[in-house]
């Protein structure tokens, strides 16, 4: 059940943590428009595109790290942690 539920929910944390980086990136941006001064403009705009590649990339791992390990299944003849216990 508890497994079923996480499943569940697990896509909602990923969407939910993709839109949070979308309005972080979007803010970024208009305060960066605001600016008047090109050289902290320009420097602003690499640092958003930086930060936009990395904040993105670092969604998509940890939903991906997420669900790997939710549906991940051992090999066969993989041992499992605790003798007697049988495979997820």
């Amino acid at each position: 059940m508890l497994r079923k539920l996480i499943a569940v929910v697990t896509p909602l944390v990923g969407a939910g943590l993709t839109f949070a980086t979308v309005y972080l990136l979007l803010r970024m941006t208009v305060e960066t428009e605001l600016m008047e001064d090109s050289l902290r403009r320009t420097l602003a705009i690499l640092g958003i595109l930086v930060a936009g590649v990395l904040l993105l990339l670092a969604s998509v791992y940890v939903c991906t790290r997420v669900a790997v390990f939710l549906f991940a299944r051992p090999a066969p003849g993989q041992k499992t942690e605790e003798p007697g216990k049988p495979p997820r």
